[in-house]
């Protein structure tokens, strides 16, 4: 990913709420497992996988609707 398109993801990723923002930061940027993303964060591990999927709805729904490109 060139850093261009890195700039909008992460833009993205800045406006999710706080615990998706969390968890995919976690996972995507820190590489934990979602067992260690769940013990950070305090949760089950089903919830860390909801909010990670949750999390990936949104910043697709952000680029249907503000037309973003990569």
């Amino acid at each position: 990913m060139n850093g261009q398109s890195q700039d909008k993801v992460r833009k993205m990723v800045d406006l999710l709420p706080e615990d998706q923002r969390e968890v995919i930061i976690l996972r995507h940027y820190a590489d934990l497992s979602f067992k260690e993303i769940a013990s950070i964060t305090k949760c089950s591990t089903n919830t860390a996988l909801g909010r990670m999927r949750y999390g990936l709805i949104n910043m697709r729904k952000m680029t249907l609707e503000k037309k973003i490109a990569f």
